[in-house]
């Protein structure tokens, strides 16, 4: 009896509550965006601990964004496809899990795109704002997101610098190349 009890017990000590990891809230994607161009950007994010460095690819046009991150030596780390309304990305086991390939593509959004077309798509609570080289953005009355144009480009700037307060990191964004391909 004893015996029975206990080995009921150690079952219930071996059973761990399941882990329910909480998925960050994304600012929701907005339509592609057009002119048909190749951009090639380094991107260096920063966290407390650490700092990671990735090349972008990125291929947009008025229907689609593609993206393939590389690491510094070229591996391939993910890749990204969005069509105006699914997101669909693979990711090498190379990349770090706190690196989330739809962030990307939502952070480059948030700071490449017009105000107009992303305030489309954004819930009630979250508000946009721009300064003179600067937009930020806001959720609840709280600021969220800060971005910071380092070199004035009116199509594409060169040099940036966002600044994520939620979820506390930042990434510095340098173009190396942009192309427009014609159509």
């Amino acid at each position: 009896m004893i015996i029975s009890l206990l080995w009921l017990m150690s079952g219930c000590a071996l059973m761990q509550p399941k882990q329910v990891a909480v998925k960050p809230e994304l600012m929701p994607v907005a339509q592609p965006l057009g002119p048909t161009r190749r951009i090639v950007q380094q991107i260096n994010a920063v966290w407390a601990d650490r700092e990671e460095s990735l090349l972008a690819v990125l291929e947009l046009d008025a229907q689609h964004i593609a993206m393939a991150g590389l690491s510094d030596s070229g591996l391939s780390l993910f890749n990204l496809t969005y069509d105006g309304s699914t997101v669909v990305s693979d990711r090498s086991p190379l990349l770090p899990e706190s690196v989330n390939p739809e962030f990307i593509i939502t952070d480059l959004q948030l700071v490449y795109w017009p105000i107009a077309m992303l305030e489309k798509n954004l819930p009630a609570e979250w508000r946009l704002e721009a300064g003179q080289n600067k937009r930020f953005l806001y959720v609840g009355g709280k600021k969220q997101v800060e971005i910071h144009y380092l070199s004035a480009d009116p199509v594409w700037p060169k040099v940036v610098e966002l600044v994520n307060f939620r979820y506390h990191y930042r990434l510095q964004i340098k173009t190396i190349s942009y192309d427009l391909i014609p159509e």
